[in-house]
């Protein structure tokens, strides 16, 4: 095994230790290109809308546009692919998970509590000249920043202690001011999203990456954590 490798291990190492003590959860992303950015693919989607049609991107049109082409992809997922879901996949958030599995542009940015299974998605369709990447954070950290409360928000069982999750769902009315980036954990729809410990953070209005969110607070304080893969350590 290669120091370089090692030393890989020993940062991740540490940052779980860290989360042991602090008694909360730990997540996990995995990129086999180190210079994307944790974006969701309802925002990089709009962002494309906006560059190919020449719109301008100003907040308040960008935050519009990104609500309305969610709306859209939502309701003609679910007019075309109603007949084919399963039942559990058939509820509210339940349909946005399925988007999200069939390559629909959707606020959601899959995590992990396993740093293996993030490993795997870094090294999946990795070339060996390319660096990779894995993100780690800690997901309650970050709703203390979001919205001022430590703990995690829970799709899809109705409980708005935290927050109201509906103001993230494409099929309701969302608020005046600007959604703030929050992580929240699923109700497990399906086998693949038990299998792969999956956590989600559900993408706000702003259109920066989550590490520079928040004045870039979250990777200041250690909340976001970036561990780069060299080519090197392809093999």
């Amino acid at each position: 095994m290669s120091d370089q490798w090692q030393q890989i291990l020993e940062q991740a190492r540490q940052i779980q230790e860290q989360a042991r003590k602090d008694g909360g959860p730990l997540w996990f992303r995995g990129h086999r290109r180190r210079e994307w950015q944790l974006e969701s693919t309802l925002h990089r989607h709009v962002k494309t809308l906006m560059s190919e049609c020449g719109i301008p991107s100003k907040p308040d049109e960008a935050r519009q546009l990104l609500r309305d082409e969610y709306k859209s992809l939502f309701r003609h997922f679910k007019r075309d692919a109603w007949p084919l879901l399963s039942e559990s996949e058939r509820s509210d958030w339940g349909l946005i998970f399925a988007m999200r599995h069939y390559g629909i542009p959707a606020r959601l940015l899959d995590w992990t509590e396993s740093f293996a299974c993030a490993l795997f998605f870094a090294q999946y369709g990795r070339q060996p000249d390319e660096d990779a990447a894995i993100f780690a954070l800690y997901p309650e950290r970050l709703n203390l920043v979001a919205i001022g409360e430590e703990g995690l928000a829970q799709l899809g069982d109705g409980d708005p202690t935290l927050i109201n999750l509906d103001l993230f769902h494409p099929g309701c009315v969302p608020p005046d001011k600007d959604l703030p980036t929050i992580a929240a954990g699923p109700i497990f729809t399906n086998p693949r999203m038990l299998a792969q410990l999956a956590g989600f953070t559900l993408s706000g209005d702003r259109f920066e990456p989550l590490d520079d969110q928040f004045g870039g607070k979250l990777r200041a304080e250690g909340i976001v954590a970036k561990l780069e893969l060299p080519s090197a350590t392809f093999a």
